[in-house]
C-alpha cells in the first residue's frame, strides 16, 4: 500500500536522496519544479527506498509519475493500480521503460502514447558554454554582436538581492505576452522559488548592462550530472540577450554538470525551432501509459435496472425518482445494453440502449421541425440513453470497446443512433469524432445522429 502526503519544501532531502541518483534526466523530477508547480497539479509524494512516486491531477484526472533508476517493479505497479482504482495513468516514461512494462505485464491492458510536445531537450553543457564548431556559428554571431555592442556587460550570479530586478524584467517581458493562465501560474511558481531559494538549492545567473538587468535564468540539479534550466527571461529589445545568458550561464555552472536540460517545447513551433537550433545531444522521450486491469463485457438484463439508476444518479446528478421513472417507461433495450466488469467483479462501465423516440426526449421538435421528425421516425433507430465509465477509466479504450462490442448488431438492425447529450456533459466531442452530426437542440441538450453504415472508428 502506498501512503502519500502533500509535497512541500521539507521533502527535498528525502526526494533527492532517490531522484538525484536515479539518473532520470526528465525535468519533471527537478524538485524545484515539483514544489513550484505543486499548487497547479495538487502534487502528493510517496518516497520509497528506491523510487519516488508522485500522484497529481492532470487534465482533471488522477495521474502518477515514478522516478526510479531501473524499470518499474511488478509489486510497485500493482500498488499503483490498486491506488488508482484499477486503471492507471502513468506519465513521463522513457521508451525503454514502456517496453519493459509491455513485455513484463501481458496480463494487463496497456496503451502507450508518445507525447512529442513533452520531450526534453538535453545539451552538452560545454557545447553551449563554448559555442565551438560550425553548427554554432549563428549562435556565436549573436553572442559576439552582443559583446561588441555592450563590451562592459556584467555576468552576476543570481542571489536574493537581485530578485526585485528579476521581477522588473519579468514585468517588461510580460508586456509582450497575453497573460493567460499558464503565464500567470509561472509567476506564482517564480514567487515560490524565490521565497525558498536556499532551501531548494537553486542556482541562477544574470546579465547587466549599465547597472540594469537585461536577462536572468535559474534552475537546479535533476541528477548528479544534469542541470535543469527552469526559467530564462531576457529583454527582447536587446539583441543577443537570450544568446548571451544561455552561453554565460552554461559557462559558469560547475564542471560536475555534463548536461543541461532546457525542458520541452510545449508544441510551440517557434520554441521547437529555437531549441533544435542549439543541437540537443539527447531528445528525451516522454510517454503516457494507460494501464488497466482486465475486464469483461456482459450484456445487461432488466435485473440491472437498479444498477443503471445508481450510476446515473451518482455520475450525472439526476434525481433518483426521475431516473427510476425513465428506466421503467423509456423502453430500455436491455439485450443490446452492455456493462463492463473488472477482474475484481466491480462494475466499471455501462452503455444503456433504449428504443424511446426522439420526441420523448425533445418534445418541442414536433413543433419546431415536424418534417424533420417525420423523416427521422420513418427510419430505424435506437437511442444511446446513457454511456458511463468509472472515472479512473476515462481516457482508456473502455468506452470504445463497449460500443464496438454491439456495433455489428446495431448496424444489422438500425439505420442510425439517436444520441441526446446534455449541454453540461463533456461527451459532445467524443460523438463528433465518431462522425455523429447535430440535427436539433433545445435548452437542455443537443441531439446527434450517427449513421451506422458509415460509422468510422473514432
Amino acid at each position: 500500500m502506498l501512503t502519500f502526503h502533500t509535497l512541500s519544501v521539507t521533502d527535498r532531502a528525502a526526494v533527492q536522496a532517490v531522484s538525484l541518483k536515479a539518473g532520470r534526466r526528465n525535468c519533471n523530477y527537478d524538485f524545484a519544479n515539483l514544489v513550484g508547480w505543486q499548487f497547479w497539479f495538487q502534487t502528493e509524494v510517496c518516497v520509497l527506498t528506491d523510487a519516488v512516486v508522485l500522484r497529481f491531477t492532470f487534465d482533471g484526472r488522477r495521474a502518477y509519475m515514478v522516478c526510479t533508476a531501473g524499470n518499474l517493479q511488478t509489486e510497485l505497479l500493482r500498488d499503483l493500480l490498486a491506488d488508482s482504482g484499477g486503471c492507471l495513468m502513468l506519465l513521463g516514461l522513457e521508451d525503454s521503460q514502456v517496453q519493459a512494462v509491455e513485455s513484463q505485464h501481458s496480463d494487463l491492458i496497456i496503451k502507450a502514447e508518445a507525447v512529442r510536445n513533452q520531450y526534453d531537450y538535453i545539451y552538452r553543457r560545454r557545447s553551449l558554454a563554448t559555442l565551438q564548431g560550425g553548427a554554432y556559428q549563428a549562435k556565436r554571431n549573436h553572442a559576439n554582436r552582443f559583446r561588441a555592442e555592450h563590451p562592459d556587460f556584467e555576468y552576476r550570479p543570481l542571489a536574493p538581492e537581485l530578485f526585485d530586478e528579476c521581477r522588473r524584467l519579468t514585468a517588461t517581458w510580460l508586456e509582450e505576452k497575453d497573460a493567460n493562465r499558464t503565464i500567470l501560474a509561472e509567476q506564482r511558481v517564480m514567487k515560490t522559488v524565490f521565497a525558498n531559494w536556499d532551501a531548494l538549492q537553486m542556482t541562477g545567473g544574470s546579465i547587466f548592462i549599465d547597472g540594469r538587468m537585461v536577462a536572468f535564468t535559474y534552475g537546479a540539479a535533476v541528477t548528479t550530472d544534469t542541470f535543469d534550466v527552469c526559467v530564462e527571461k531576457a529583454d527582447r529589445r536587446i539583441e543577443g540577450a537570450f544568446a548571451i545568458i544561455n552561453q554565460q550561464f552554461a559557462a559558469h555552472l560547475p564542471e560536475q554538470f555534463t548536461y543541461l536540460n532546457r525542458e520541452e517545447d510545449m508544441g510551440l513551433p517557434g520554441l521547437r525551432k529555437a531549441k533544435l537550433s542549439y543541437h540537443p545531444e539527447i531528445l528525451l522521450t516522454y510517454n503516457t501509459l494507460r494501464i488497466c486491469k482486465p475486464y469483461t463485457l456482459e450484456r445487461m438484463t432488466a435485473a440491472d435496472a437498479p444498477l443503471t439508476t445508481d450510476w446515473m444518479v451518482r455520475q450525472y446528478g439526476f434525481d433518483r425518482t426521475d431516473v427510476e421513472q425513465w428506466v421503467r417507461t423509456l423502453h430500455f433495450n436491455w439485450p443490446q445494453s452492455v456493462k463492463a466488469i473488472d477482474a475484481d467483479g466491480e462494475v466499471i462501465g455501462l452503455l444503456n440502449m433504449s428504443d424511446y423516440r426522439i420526441q420523448d426526449e425533445v418534445p418541442q421538435i414536433a413543433t419546431d421541425a415536424p418534417d424533420l421528425l417525420a423523416t427521422l421516425n420513418a427510419r430505424r433507430y435506437t437511442a444511446v440513453f446513457s454511456f458511463i465509465v468509472a472515472e479512473q477509466y476515462r481516457g482508456s479504450r473502455l468506452n470504445y470497446n463497449m460500443l464496438m462490442s454491439i456495433l455489428p448488431e446495431l448496424k444489422a438492425r438500425y439505420d442510425f443512433l439517436f444520441i441526446p447529450v446534455l449541454h453540461r456533459l463533456k461527451t459532445h466531442q467524443y460523438w463528433q469524432r465518431w462522425g455523429a452530426t447535430e440535427f436539433y437542440r433545445d435548452a437542455e441538450c443537443v441531439c446527434y445522429k450517427l449513421e451506422l453504415q458509415a460509422a468510422p472508428r473514432p
